[in-house]
Protein backbone atom coordinates (compact mmCIF):
# COMPACT_ATOMS: atom_id res chain seq x y z
CA UNK A 1 0.00 0.00 0.00
CA UNK A 2 3.12 2.46 1.14
CA UNK A 3 4.16 1.80 -2.34
CA UNK A 4 0.95 2.44 -4.45
CA UNK A 5 0.84 5.51 -2.24
CA UNK A 6 4.61 6.77 -3.42
CA UNK A 7 3.47 6.14 -7.20
CA UNK A 8 0.30 7.97 -7.05
CA UNK A 9 1.99 10.82 -5.23
CA UNK A 10 4.43 10.73 -7.95
CA UNK A 11 2.20 10.66 -10.53
CA UNK A 12 0.13 13.71 -8.94
CA UNK A 13 3.52 16.09 -8.93
CA UNK A 14 3.86 14.95 -12.56
CA UNK A 15 1.57 17.78 -13.24
CA UNK A 16 2.79 20.52 -10.97
CA UNK A 17 5.68 22.66 -11.45
CA UNK A 18 8.75 22.04 -10.03
CA UNK A 19 12.41 22.51 -10.15
CA UNK A 20 15.45 20.16 -8.34
CA UNK A 21 18.89 20.81 -6.65
CA UNK A 22 21.67 19.13 -5.82
CA UNK A 23 23.84 19.89 -2.75
CA UNK A 24 27.36 19.61 -3.30
CA UNK A 25 28.87 22.96 -3.53
CA UNK A 26 31.51 24.05 -0.92
CA UNK A 27 29.41 27.51 -0.54
CA UNK A 28 25.88 26.14 -0.24
CA UNK A 29 24.87 29.35 0.88
CA UNK A 30 25.87 31.50 -2.30
CA UNK A 31 23.27 33.44 -4.25
CA UNK A 32 23.52 31.50 -7.01
CA UNK A 33 22.67 27.94 -5.10
CA UNK A 34 19.99 30.56 -3.46
CA UNK A 35 18.71 31.14 -6.84
CA UNK A 36 15.66 29.86 -9.01
CA UNK A 37 15.60 28.87 -11.90
CA UNK A 38 14.20 31.49 -14.74
CA UNK A 39 12.36 29.14 -16.81
CA UNK A 40 10.10 27.93 -13.74
CA UNK A 41 9.69 31.69 -12.86
CA UNK A 42 8.44 32.98 -15.77
CA UNK A 43 5.37 29.82 -15.58
CA UNK A 44 4.45 31.17 -12.12
CA UNK A 45 1.54 32.94 -12.48
CA UNK A 46 0.93 37.08 -10.54
CA UNK A 47 -1.81 34.83 -8.80
CA UNK A 48 0.37 32.35 -6.92
CA UNK A 49 3.42 34.51 -6.82
CA UNK A 50 4.44 35.86 -3.43
CA UNK A 51 7.80 37.37 -1.55
CA UNK A 52 7.01 34.66 1.27
CA UNK A 53 8.03 31.10 0.54
CA UNK A 54 6.90 27.96 2.69
CA UNK A 55 9.11 24.69 2.30
CA UNK A 56 7.69 21.55 3.80
CA UNK A 57 9.47 18.61 4.53
CA UNK A 58 8.09 14.76 4.07
CA UNK A 59 7.77 14.42 8.25
CA UNK A 60 5.43 17.64 8.45
CA UNK A 61 7.86 20.10 9.15
CA UNK A 62 7.89 23.54 6.95
CA UNK A 63 10.59 26.40 6.98
CA UNK A 64 8.74 30.25 6.32
CA UNK A 65 11.52 31.59 4.15
CA UNK A 66 11.76 34.96 2.02
CA UNK A 67 12.03 35.82 -1.74
CA UNK A 68 14.29 38.57 -3.23
CA UNK A 69 15.04 39.77 -6.69
CA UNK A 70 18.18 41.12 -8.30
CA UNK A 71 18.40 42.14 -12.03
CA UNK A 72 18.49 39.05 -13.49
CA UNK A 73 16.94 36.31 -11.10
CA UNK A 74 14.90 35.57 -8.37
CA UNK A 75 16.35 34.20 -5.37
CA UNK A 76 16.11 32.80 -1.55
CA UNK A 77 17.06 35.18 0.91
CA UNK A 78 19.96 33.88 3.19
CA UNK A 79 18.79 33.39 7.00
CA UNK A 80 15.98 31.21 5.99
CA UNK A 81 17.47 29.39 3.56
CA UNK A 82 20.83 28.07 5.75
CA UNK A 83 18.06 27.20 8.62
CA UNK A 84 16.77 24.98 6.23
CA UNK A 85 20.04 23.56 4.93
CA UNK A 86 21.59 23.28 8.88
CA UNK A 87 18.02 21.68 10.66
CA UNK A 88 18.52 18.65 7.31
CA UNK A 89 22.34 18.80 7.61
CA UNK A 90 22.52 18.95 3.81
CA UNK A 91 26.13 19.18 2.05
CA UNK A 92 26.44 15.25 1.17
CA UNK A 93 25.50 15.07 -2.24
CA UNK A 94 21.75 15.16 -1.64
CA UNK A 95 19.70 15.03 -5.04
CA UNK A 96 16.42 17.86 -3.72
CA UNK A 97 12.92 18.76 -5.65
CA UNK A 98 10.66 21.27 -5.39
CA UNK A 99 7.30 20.74 -6.28
CA UNK A 100 5.07 23.88 -6.01
CA UNK A 101 1.87 23.58 -4.69
CA UNK A 102 0.18 26.49 -4.99
CA UNK A 103 0.63 30.39 -3.09
CA UNK A 104 4.57 29.60 -3.06
CA UNK A 105 4.32 26.34 -1.53
CA UNK A 106 6.80 24.01 -2.17
CA UNK A 107 6.83 20.27 -0.85
CA UNK A 108 10.78 18.71 -1.02
CA UNK A 109 11.97 15.47 -1.56
CA UNK A 110 15.59 14.58 -0.28
CA UNK A 111 17.33 11.81 -1.94
CA UNK A 112 20.58 11.06 -0.61
CA UNK A 113 23.62 9.86 -2.75
CA UNK A 114 22.31 5.92 -2.53
CA UNK A 115 19.52 7.25 -4.88
CA UNK A 116 17.11 6.79 -1.12
CA UNK A 117 14.55 9.47 -0.04
CA UNK A 118 14.86 10.66 3.41
CA UNK A 119 11.37 9.84 5.03
CA UNK A 120 12.55 11.34 8.62
CA UNK A 121 14.70 14.26 9.58
CA UNK A 122 18.29 13.29 10.20
CA UNK A 123 18.65 14.97 13.22
CA UNK A 124 15.49 14.67 15.55
CA UNK A 125 16.68 17.08 17.83
CA UNK A 126 18.33 19.72 15.93
CA UNK A 127 14.65 20.02 14.23
CA UNK A 128 13.00 20.21 17.56
CA UNK A 129 14.64 23.17 18.81
CA UNK A 130 15.63 25.37 15.94
CA UNK A 131 13.49 28.22 15.49
CA UNK A 132 10.81 28.74 12.79
CA UNK A 133 9.64 25.01 12.10
CA UNK A 134 6.16 24.36 12.25
CA UNK A 135 4.19 20.84 13.17
CA UNK A 136 1.93 20.63 10.27
CA UNK A 137 0.82 17.09 9.56
CA UNK A 138 2.91 13.54 10.40
CA UNK A 139 2.44 11.92 13.65
CA UNK A 140 6.23 11.62 15.12
CA UNK A 141 7.04 11.34 17.69
CA UNK A 142 9.27 13.13 20.28
CA UNK A 143 10.19 10.81 23.33
CA UNK A 144 13.60 10.54 21.59
CA UNK A 145 14.63 14.11 21.83
CA UNK A 146 12.89 14.44 25.08
CA UNK A 147 15.18 11.89 26.52
CA UNK A 148 18.93 13.27 24.58
CA UNK A 149 17.88 16.84 26.68
CA UNK A 150 17.83 14.33 29.53
CA UNK A 151 21.21 12.68 28.42
CA UNK A 152 22.71 16.23 27.95
CA UNK A 153 21.64 17.57 31.52
CA UNK A 154 24.62 15.10 32.73
CA UNK A 155 26.88 16.41 30.01
CA UNK A 156 30.14 17.27 31.79
CA UNK A 157 30.23 20.36 32.80
CA UNK A 158 26.80 20.31 34.57
CA UNK A 159 28.53 17.37 36.79
CA UNK A 160 31.17 19.67 37.75
CA UNK A 161 28.87 22.53 38.97
CA UNK A 162 26.80 19.55 40.91
CA UNK A 163 30.16 18.30 42.49
CA UNK A 164 31.51 21.91 43.36
CA UNK A 165 28.19 22.71 44.68
CA UNK A 166 28.34 19.34 46.87
CA UNK A 167 31.85 20.04 48.32
CA UNK A 168 30.74 23.66 49.02
CA UNK A 169 27.76 22.16 51.08
CA UNK A 170 30.02 19.97 52.82
CA UNK A 171 32.34 22.69 53.70
CA UNK A 172 29.87 25.00 55.66
CA UNK A 173 28.30 22.26 57.28
CA UNK A 174 32.62 21.17 58.53
CA UNK A 175 32.59 24.87 59.79
CA UNK A 176 29.64 24.96 61.45
CA UNK A 177 30.30 22.28 63.34
CA UNK A 178 33.67 23.38 64.16
CA UNK A 179 32.57 27.20 65.05
CA UNK A 180 30.11 24.87 67.47
CA UNK A 181 32.48 23.05 69.34
CA UNK A 182 34.76 25.74 69.77
CA UNK A 183 32.03 27.88 71.58
CA UNK A 184 31.24 24.82 73.57
CA UNK A 185 34.73 24.20 74.62
CA UNK A 186 35.12 27.73 75.98
CA UNK A 187 32.04 27.23 78.10
CA UNK A 188 33.28 24.21 79.50
CA UNK A 189 36.59 25.28 80.63
CA UNK A 190 34.89 28.23 82.25
CA UNK A 191 35.09 32.19 82.73
CA UNK A 192 39.11 32.19 84.24
CA UNK A 193 40.09 30.97 80.09
CA UNK A 194 37.29 32.71 78.53
CA UNK A 195 39.41 35.81 77.90
CA UNK A 196 42.23 33.55 75.96
CA UNK A 197 39.70 31.48 74.12
CA UNK A 198 38.31 34.69 72.80
CA UNK A 199 41.68 35.92 71.58
CA UNK A 200 42.90 32.51 70.09
CA UNK A 201 39.35 32.18 68.42
CA UNK A 202 39.57 35.73 67.17
CA UNK A 203 43.45 35.10 65.81
CA UNK A 204 41.79 31.78 63.96
CA UNK A 205 39.11 34.05 62.30
CA UNK A 206 41.61 36.60 61.25
CA UNK A 207 43.69 33.71 60.00
CA UNK A 208 40.51 32.32 57.63
CA UNK A 209 39.60 35.83 56.12
CA UNK A 210 43.60 35.92 55.03
CA UNK A 211 43.28 32.17 53.18
CA UNK A 212 40.00 33.05 52.21
CA UNK A 213 41.57 36.11 50.27
CA UNK A 214 44.39 34.19 48.98
CA UNK A 215 42.27 31.08 47.91
CA UNK A 216 40.04 34.36 45.86
CA UNK A 217 42.92 35.71 44.10
CA UNK A 218 44.14 32.02 43.47
CA UNK A 219 40.56 31.23 41.51
CA UNK A 220 41.12 33.71 39.83
CA UNK A 221 44.19 33.35 38.29
CA UNK A 222 42.77 29.86 37.52
CA UNK A 223 39.98 31.00 35.98
CA UNK A 224 42.31 32.58 33.85
CA UNK A 225 44.31 29.95 32.59
CA UNK A 226 41.36 27.70 31.81
CA UNK A 227 40.34 30.69 28.93
CA UNK A 228 43.41 31.46 28.00
CA UNK A 229 43.60 27.38 27.93
CA UNK A 230 40.71 27.00 25.81
CA UNK A 231 41.22 24.74 22.72
CA UNK A 232 42.56 26.78 19.48
CA UNK A 233 43.81 26.07 16.07
CA UNK A 234 45.72 28.87 13.98
CA UNK A 235 45.77 28.59 9.86
CA UNK A 236 46.97 30.88 7.37
CA UNK A 237 45.16 32.33 5.07
CA UNK A 238 44.69 31.18 1.00
CA UNK A 239 42.89 32.96 -1.55
CA UNK A 240 40.41 30.11 -1.73
CA UNK A 241 39.85 30.62 2.34
CA UNK A 242 37.71 33.81 1.43
CA UNK A 243 35.06 31.87 0.76
CA UNK A 244 34.84 28.51 3.36
CA UNK A 245 37.42 27.42 5.77
CA UNK A 246 38.46 23.96 5.91
CA UNK A 247 39.23 23.04 9.80
CA UNK A 248 41.75 20.93 10.93
CA UNK A 249 40.69 17.34 11.05
CA UNK A 250 42.50 16.40 14.69
CA UNK A 251 40.84 19.34 16.03
CA UNK A 252 37.03 18.76 14.73
CA UNK A 253 37.70 15.00 16.26
CA UNK A 254 39.15 16.29 19.62
CA UNK A 255 36.75 19.26 20.30
CA UNK A 256 33.69 19.40 17.56
CA UNK A 257 30.54 17.87 17.52
CA UNK A 258 30.58 15.44 14.35
CA UNK A 259 27.33 16.97 12.71
CA UNK A 260 26.51 19.98 11.01
CA UNK A 261 25.79 23.00 13.37
CA UNK A 262 25.64 26.86 13.74
CA UNK A 263 28.31 28.57 15.38
CA UNK A 264 29.22 31.84 16.83
CA UNK A 265 32.27 33.77 15.31
CA UNK A 266 33.01 36.43 17.41
CA UNK A 267 35.64 40.04 17.37
CA UNK A 268 37.81 40.29 20.12
CA UNK A 269 36.06 43.59 20.70
CA UNK A 270 32.49 42.17 20.34
CA UNK A 271 31.10 42.01 17.22
CA UNK A 272 29.79 38.15 16.19
CA UNK A 273 29.04 36.28 13.25
CA UNK A 274 26.41 33.32 13.19
CA UNK A 275 28.90 30.74 10.70
CA UNK A 276 27.31 27.33 9.59
CA UNK A 277 30.24 24.66 10.67
CA UNK A 278 29.80 21.77 7.92
CA UNK A 279 30.12 18.56 8.78
CA UNK A 280 31.17 16.09 5.58
CA UNK A 281 32.79 12.75 4.95
CA UNK A 282 35.98 14.01 3.84
CA UNK A 283 36.37 17.11 5.34
CA UNK A 284 34.45 20.03 8.17
CA UNK A 285 34.62 23.50 6.69
CA UNK A 286 33.11 26.72 7.70
CA UNK A 287 30.46 27.55 5.39
CA UNK A 288 27.54 29.66 5.26
CA UNK A 289 27.96 32.70 6.89
CA UNK A 290 31.79 32.85 6.68
CA UNK A 291 32.52 34.74 3.52
CA UNK A 292 30.52 37.35 5.00
CA UNK A 293 32.80 37.08 8.02
CA UNK A 294 35.53 37.25 5.61
CA UNK A 295 34.77 40.12 4.41
CA UNK A 296 33.39 42.09 7.69
CA UNK A 297 36.10 41.26 9.80
CA UNK A 298 37.96 41.33 7.22
CA UNK A 299 40.38 38.47 6.48
CA UNK A 300 42.91 38.57 3.94
CA UNK A 301 45.20 36.52 1.77
CA UNK A 302 48.37 36.03 4.18
CA UNK A 303 46.78 36.55 7.78
CA UNK A 304 47.50 34.03 10.69
CA UNK A 305 44.16 33.56 12.11
CA UNK A 306 43.62 31.95 15.50
CA UNK A 307 40.79 30.19 16.09
CA UNK A 308 40.03 29.57 19.85
CA UNK A 309 36.77 27.87 21.38
CA UNK A 310 35.54 29.71 24.47
CA UNK A 311 32.06 27.81 24.64
CA UNK A 312 30.73 24.81 23.04
CA UNK A 313 29.10 26.37 20.09
CA UNK A 314 31.32 29.80 19.81
CA UNK A 315 34.61 31.12 18.80
CA UNK A 316 36.77 33.82 18.93
CA UNK A 317 39.05 34.81 16.27
CA UNK A 318 42.18 36.61 16.82
CA UNK A 319 44.34 37.93 13.02
CA UNK A 320 47.96 38.40 12.94
CA UNK A 321 48.31 40.71 10.32
CA UNK A 322 51.26 40.75 7.68
CA UNK A 323 52.39 42.92 4.92
CA UNK A 324 51.77 42.13 1.05
CA UNK A 325 55.91 41.95 1.32
CA UNK A 326 55.39 39.04 3.48
CA UNK A 327 53.17 36.97 2.24
CA UNK A 328 54.19 34.48 -0.47
CA UNK A 329 53.38 34.51 -4.29
CA UNK A 330 51.93 31.58 -4.46
CA UNK A 331 49.01 31.96 -1.63
CA UNK A 332 47.69 35.11 -3.48
CA UNK A 333 47.26 33.19 -6.67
Amino acid sequence: MGWNTGFDRIKQERKDLGFFKIFQSADLSSEFMRAFPYNFMSKISKKDFSYKMVIRAQWGKSWNVKVSKNTRYYYIEKRGWDQFVSDNSLGRNEFITFIHKGKMIFNVHIYEQNCMEILIPRNLLSMGSSSGIKREEGDCSYKDVKKENEEIDESPGRVEIKIRKKKTEVTKTSKKKMLNKNVKNVMERGESSRGVELKAMKKKGEASISSKKKKSKSKSKSNKKVIDGAPEFEITIKKSYLKFLAIPKQFVDDHLPQKSKMFTIRHPKGKSWKVLCLVRDVRTIFSGGYSKLAREFPISVGDKCTFKLIDTFEFVLDIFKKTREEIPHCMID
